[in-house]
């Protein structure tokens, strides 16, 4: 500790700035003229001051003052730790715009507690010797009677005027009417922005959870504030431990800033601004945290800091009013978002069956247009009627509604068939109850589960067709090979046994490729191996394999243009396709008959079709034919025509599903045109190999 001499000039310092500390007005507007004081005697550039009302001392959790007009470089808190840490004096030469600078802090110590630190910055002609330093510890105690004394003339207990106090009270009532949060944080912010000339403001709620601000009203800003995410979204979220406000809301305590640039916690929302006032909604947990802006440094006085304190704490039982009907009000919404996105039908009603609410995917499922559901809408007496043409069986569903009717406590199910197109829907009703338990009415589930019940349905059927196609072909190679045996036959008998057996095992074999072809075009596991080929040298190749299949009974026909061009495809999935089709067409004309093969280009194709150049092939045969309800199936794994025919002619319901993937993955499409005992013809498409070989 050094001691001034009698002979000090510093003495009539510490006098005058006994009466600045003495008054009566807030801590910072008395540090000002000691700062002009002490810049008589030290010739600094830059001052802040930081003390602490309450234990612990933490730099963070410290009121701040920065000296006006200083230099516009941030201030660092190394120092400041240092000197909390050590309780005595510390210095550094720091960097200021590439020149060097003194940074000075000194402890404001009295009656052996810390109660804050005194900072101070200037160039090379700044010297703190000896007689500078007795000035500061002479200051000290005068700093922290001030600071101790503070709680009466500070922030935390304004004195208001007689008009403030007027216009609280009109606000009081005002404040009363119910408000939704963005309402009321509006008017807040407004009445604060009139009440202090500020020209800017913003407040943000605070979410102690989580730990952040979210801000959810500002004005005054100009452009908009708010930065956005890599998504595109407006962040109005961030990091209580980011920024004055982030500050307030950890600590609960106001804090105003004469000159922004000199906190390093400063956030900018406007480059203009010089001053700024953050006081918090609710002093020891803060709901929410008020920020007001200014490019003046005196923007805000006593008297708009007592009001706006004042208005803070007004406005405390109000925002949790607020706050509370929010958090319902999200909870319902989330509700709300939930109930309209579930691909399940949903429909709430009462107890005499009319629908309160209902989802979009209730109209969906059900397959009716949008605007079909007058109100009032009742189940079944209205919906029935809606239904009607594609129910199967209209009386099932009465029958549960009546049934729900006659035990109101029960859940039930009930399986809803449609047709046109075909639907198969499962439908569930449970009963609802309000929060005292009391019965209110009904919630209808509808799922619509035909692809569920057709894979049930596909998965009985492939069982079915597979167990027989094996067992047909192993009972032959059974019985004959016990024969073979069992007994001596002639070497032309014992012939037509063994190849006999060498025609089911390949018929085994074509099974087992059907399946496993399957397989691997699911799994996407096919690649083709294409190059330009003539469909007219396929064909021929064919020749010999489709003669073997094509009984007496049948003629097969086969038109080829004579200037046909190449396609560009797989030489031998081109061949799987025309095998499965000619057989096809064998098997399913018992009667016989005329089995044509046409090869065509520079034809119409349909209009759904992929543009560019194509090769057209069409299978035609003169057999049983397809119903119309069956064509749109027949491309389906397993899916077999169910008449006398078909089961006694037998297959897999492989081939064409087959057919169709190694067409589409040329690029191609395939399609069938049928009439019921008339006939079939089949055709598929192929790109023409001159463009796609220059590519």
């Amino acid at each position: 500790m050094y001691a001034l001499s009698s002979t000090s000039a510093t003495l009539p310092i510490i006098l005058h700035a006994s009466r600045l500390l003495a008054g009566d007005q807030a801590l910072e507007m008395r540090l000002p003229g000691v700062f002009d004081l002490l810049r008589t005697a030290i010739p600094f550039h830059d001052g802040r001051v930081t003390w602490w009302r309450h234990e612990p001392i933490a730099a963070s959790t410290g009121d701040q003052w920065y000296a006006p007009n200083g230099w516009s470089l941030p201030w660092h808190d190394d120092l400041l730790h240092e000197v909390i840490a050590r309780g005595a004096p510390c210095r550094r030469v720091v960097d200021a715009a590439g020149d060097p600078a003194l940074h000075y802090g000194a402890p404001i110590i009295w009656n052996r507690r810390l109660w804050g630190v005194l900072e101070l910055r200037g160039d090379h002609q700044m010297i703190i010797g000896d007689e500078e330093q007795a000035l500061i510890d002479a200051l000290s105690p005068l700093l922290a009677a001030a600071i101790a004394s503070s709680s009466n003339t500070n922030i935390d207990t304004p004195i208001l005027t007689t008009r403030q106090q007027r216009v609280l009270d009109a606000l009081r009532a005002e404040l009363e009417a119910p408000l939704d949060l963005g309402e009321l944080l509006t008017f807040l912010l407004r009445w604060a922005l009139d009440a202090t000339g500020a020209e800017a403001g913003a407040i943000g709620v605070v979410d102690r959870e989580r730990g952040e601000v979210t801000l959810q009203a500002y004005e005054g800003y100009g452009a908009n504030p708010l930065s956005r995410d890599a998504f595109g979204e407006t962040r109005r979220r961030w990091n209580w431990s980011v920024g004055v406000a982030g500050k307030v809301a950890r600590t609960g305590r106001a804090i105003l800033l004469r000159d922004v640039s000199h906190d390093p916690d400063y956030q900018a929302l406007n480059p203009e601004v010089r001053a700024e006032l953050a006081m918090p909604i609710g002093a020891d947990q803060p709901l929410a945290v008020l920020i007001l802006d200014s490019p003046r440094s005196t923007a805000f006085g006593d008297g708009e800091v007592a009001f706006v304190k004042a208005l803070c704490d007004l406005a405390v039982n109000p925002l949790r009013r607020a706050l509370h009907y929010q958090q319902l009000l999200e909870t319902s919404t989330h509700l709300g978002q939930v109930f309209s996105s579930i691909p399940g039908g949903l429909a709430l009603m009462d107890q005499q069956g009319r629908v309160l609410r209902h989802n979009p995917a209730w109209l969906t499922i059900w397959g009716l247009p949008s605007g079909s559901m007058r109100d009032p809408f009742y189940v079944p007496l209205d919906l029935v009627p809606l239904l009607l043409p594609r129910l199967r069986d209209p009386l099932a569903l009465t029958g549960m509604c009546a049934e729900g009717q006659r035990a109101p406590t029960e859940v039930q199910s009930l399986l809803v068939q449609l047709t046109s197109p075909h639907q198969e829907l499962m439908l569930l009703s449970v009963p609802t109850r309000d929060s005292f338990g009391s019965l209110t009415g009904r919630l209808w589930i509808v799922s619509d589960v035909t692809r569920e019940r057709e894979a049930d349905r596909l998965k009985s059927e492939f069982l079915s067709i597979i167990s027989h196609e094996l067992r047909t072909p192993l009972t032959s190679i059974m019985g004959y090979t016990e024969l073979l045996l069992a007994r001596e036959f002639s070497p032309a008998e014992r012939r037509e046994f063994v190849q006999t057996v060498y025609n089911e095992a390949n018929h085994l074999y074509q099974i087992v490729e059907d399946l496993l072809g399957v397989t691997r075009l699911e799994a996407g596991n096919v690649r083709l191996n294409q190059w330009a080929v003539s469909l007219r040298q396929i064909v021929s190749d064919l020749t010999a394999q489709l003669n073997n299949q094509i009984s007496g009974k049948h003629t097969m026909l086969i038109d080829i243009p004579p200037h046909l061009p190449p396609v560009y495809a797989d030489r031998d999935k081109v061949r799987q396709v025309l095998v499965n089709l000619i057989t096809n067409a064998v098997k399913y004309s018992p009667n016989g008959g005329e089995i044509r093969l046409t090869i065509s280009d520079n034809v119409e194709l349909p209009p759904d079709h992929p543009r560019g150049k194509f090769v057209r092939v069409a299978v035609s045969d003169q057999g049983i034919g397809i119903a119309p309800e069956d064509l749109p199936r027949i491309w389906e794994r397993f899916y077999r025509v169910d008449n006398g025919n078909t089961r006694r002619i037998g297959g897999t319901g492989l081939g064409l599903s087959i057919a169709k993937a190694l067409v589409e993955l040329h690029g191609g499409r395939i399609w069938a045109e049928s009439k019921l005992n008339k006939g079939s013809t089949f055709y598929f498409t192929l790109p023409v190999a001159t463009d796609l070989v220059r590519r």
